[in-house]
């Protein structure tokens, strides 16, 4: 896939973000990505599952929106979830 180290880098801002956050669980997740990535919401949470398991789950609303921003970019719009 073309756009692992991206799904990583998101992976890693949403961790950080939820930590300085206290938030344990991501109700809802909105990610910005340019027109010609391939992260769409099945594979971001699948990489999200994988390596952010206990933030991410069932109870999860993923929204990836494509707009014109550069290439191996995202913007993390927006994060609902259960603060701890």
């Amino acid at each position: 896939m073309h756009d692992t180290i991206l799904l990583s880098k998101i992976s890693e801002k949403l961790k950080n973000i939820c930590e300085t956050n206290n938030i344990n669980k991501v109700k809802t997740f909105t990610v910005i990505v340019n027109h010609r990535s391939h992260v769409n919401e099945e594979n971001l949470y699948e990489h999200l599952q994988n390596f952010n398991s206990k933030l991410v789950g069932k109870w999860t609303k993923i929204n990836v929106e494509r707009e014109d921003i550069q290439d191996q970019t995202a913007i993390l719009k927006s994060i609902q979830g259960e603060q701890s």
